[in-house]
């Protein structure tokens, strides 16, 4: 099986998602490939075959379907049969705020293979019809570009996360009870709190009286993302703030979010959005200013 790594390319550098839609007659589409993004595909007509190493899906009108993070693939469909279908690709990280923290280590794969949610659509109608049209409405937005789809777009991909979460009634995705999150909070609002200074593992053990070892296990076990990972979500987060709200150089901005070495912050920045700072700012204002203009109506 030769396996390749399809590359998703985003048109937006504030939202993490790329959406596309389908009306094909081609038999293999892709051949067998991975991405890192999570995938979610709703046929809005027609048949086609998902293949996984381990299972074969047969989807048809008003079905949907979710693929985890690296979860190898195959789409097929019948010779010279029509499918119209959707595919949204994103990055789960980029949807969810801080006080959505406790739930992203439930759609991580270490804990579960999202592959596996996919019985939830089989067992319940009235999900599958739910998630498939909460799809089809982001597809929507997406594509006609009015004015504040942003914010739709930000909401349907987390009330996609909700409804899967709302009707596990087999417990797939289930809160590990253990987990002292009031501890965890006091770790988010000393990071917060010290995006401008020096943010120190060290610190953060102090708050929740873990050993050094035992806090990044426990970090990464609750959360899916390590702790100098999250530092760094953070930082470029108040990066965007400030480059979208405060006139200051990209040296200025890097040192106010606690990343003086200013070739570091660019790695960082273009690690997450694919792009240079001032890149990024120009998209924004120069989509600011379209929808200004009337862009959409």
């Amino acid at each position: 099986m030769e396996l390749h790594e399809e590359p998703i390319l985003y048109n937006d550098p504030l939202l993490r998602i790329q959406v596309r839609s389908f009306h094909s007659t081609i038999i293999c589409q892709h051949g067998w490939h991975f991405h890192p993004e999570l995938e979610i595909i709703a046929v809005r007509s027609g048949t086609m075959e998902i293949h996984t190493p381990a299972e074969v899906y047969h989807l048809r009108a008003g079905d949907v379907l979710i693929l985890g993070s690296c979860q190898p693939h195959l789409d097929l469909r019948k010779q010279n049969q029509v499918v119209d279908y959707v595919v949204i690709q994103f990055e789960l990280e980029a949807f969810l705020d801080s006080n959505m923290l406790p739930f992203l280590y439930l759609f991580q794969e270490s804990l579960l293979p999202l592959v596996k949610l996919n019985a939830l659509f089989r067992d319940y109608s009235e999900l599958r019809k739910q998630f498939y049209t909460t799809v089809i409405e982001l597809q929507r937005e997406h594509e006609q570009e009015q004015r504040g789809y942003e914010m739709a777009i930000n909401y349907l991909v987390k009330k996609c996360l909700f409804l899967l979460i709302r009707h596990d009634t087999e417990g797939l995705l289930e809160h590990n009870r253990s987990m002292n999150y009031a501890k965890l909070k006091l770790v988010f609002d000393y990071v917060e709190a010290h995006l401008s200074d020096k943010i120190t593992v060290e610190q953060a053990c102090l708050l929740v009286n873990f050993s050094y070892t035992y806090f990044l296990k426990y970090f990464k076990q609750t959360l899916g993302i390590t702790f100098t990972d999250y530092v760094i979500h953070r930082r470029i987060k108040y990066a965007e703030r400030l480059l979208l709200t405060e006139d200051l150089s990209i040296a200025q901005i890097a040192e106010q979010v606690g990343l003086p070495n200013l070739s570091h912050f660019y790695k960082l920045f273009k690690r997450v959005h694919h792009c240079s700072p001032k890149s990024f700012k120009d998209t924004i204002i120069a989509r600011a200013n379209e929808t200004i203009h009337g862009r959409g109506g």
